[in-house]
């Protein structure tokens, strides 16, 4: 069984989880000060992960900490929301597998199935847009592409005034969807000298605590 989250109770729950790991590295490459140094026990982290229930955002982390993966428990994925079939391309992509032709549906035709009104999935959630656009481009998908552009120009319009994102299309930014919704635009070739980068880059680094940490909200 593939456990993804797809609402917004369990969106804003990953986010909390995960989405703090890309903090740091995104404000790093996308400010015109140096790297920011970072230290952490990875060796415990990735280990906790392996003991864990296999699912598509434990997938791409290990990927990424240079384990090899066994996706072969997501190649079934055969209903589920935008969101689950974008983590699915994106741990099948990470792991080096072709998602149109590795799991039993062609996942990339999938997610994009679920594009009307010229977004992604659910109009009333911005997550499925940010993560729809990074796992079409994993996969691919040219920043021209219909379905990729108008999830692009969704998210830009709804940038809150603070210059964060939220989760929900309405909502509260947090730094986890900031954070998230700037390497979507970026990979889309949005410049990261553009007025909205800049200023949600503005808003993350006002949400930094003293102690290096970042708040959900």
């Amino acid at each position: 069984m593939i456990i993804l989250p797809s609402s917004r109770k369990s969106s804003a729950q990953f986010f909390k989880k995960i989405s703090m790991i890309v903090l740091i590295g995104l404000i790093s490459l996308i400010s015109f000060a140096g790297p920011i140094p970072a230290a952490g026990d990875t060796n415990a982290a990735v280990a906790y992960l392996k003991n864990q229930t296999l699912n598509a955002w434990t997938a791409m982390a290990l990927s990424a900490a240079g384990e090899t993966v066994d996706v072969s428990s997501l190649k079934n994925l055969t209903v589920g929301s935008a969101t689950d079939f974008a983590a699915a391309i994106l741990a099948l992509t990470a792991n080096n597998k072709d998602p149109r032709s590795y799991p039993v549906i062609d996942y990339v035709a999938k997610l994009k199935s679920n594009y009307s009104s010229n977004q992604i999935g659910e109009a009333s959630l911005l997550n499925d847009d940010i993560f729809g656009i990074l796992a079409l481009v994993s996969a691919g998908v040219p920043s021209s592409d219909t379905v990729v552009a108008d999830a692009k120009a969704f998210i830009l319009a709804h940038q809150n005034s603070d210059g964060g994102w939220s989760f929900a299309s309405t909502g509260t930014s947090d730094t986890n969807s900031t954070a998230a919704a700037i390497m979507a635009l970026l990979e889309v070739g949005v410049s990261k000298t553009d007025a909205q980068i800049v200023k949600a880059v503005a808003y993350l680094k006002s949400a930094q605590n003293a102690d290096g940490g970042f708040p959900y909200d």
